[in-house]
């Protein structure tokens, strides 16, 4: 087993202080099977599938990052990436929503969480990811 804190302190060092300020003290990751990850997405994203990943932020103390390992794995083998790279980035992806950065609200939001996710991923892996 891996300890997850240390991954989120690094992420969270590469975060723009802008961003990283607003981050919750603690975040936690928690994985999910694919029916809970279809079922949440349902509830709070009104989306009937089972997802990569959903972040909650429950104020400033503790927030939550959750993945679903099933579809990170199949999305990592689609995309020519590894299991380790695209769990990171999932949790990177995770960590910018907590920050209150999000893609859907426009096209420069959407670029802006692109590049920083491929800046972050880059710094972490030494090489250029295929995001």
């Amino acid at each position: 087993m891996f300890k997850i804190k240390p991954i989120i302190d690094h992420i969270r060092a590469m975060l723009p202080k802008r961003l990283s300020s607003k981050l919750p003290r603690e975040i936690g990751v928690v994985l999910l099977k694919p029916e809970e990850s279809a079922k949440l997405n349902m509830i709070y994203r009104n989306k009937n599938k089972a997802t990569n990943v959903l972040s909650f932020n429950y104020g400033s103390d503790y927030g939550e990052i959750l993945i679903c390992p099933e579809i990170v794995k199949k999305e990592a083998k689609e995309a020519g990436n590894t299991q380790v790279f695209q769990m990171t980035w999932m949790m990177v992806h995770g960590m910018i929503h907590l920050s209150e950065l999000h893609h859907e609200k426009s096209q420069v939001a959407d670029g802006e969480f692109a590049k920083l996710e491929g800046k972050i991923l880059s710094q972490i892996f030494k090489k250029k990811p295929r995001v």
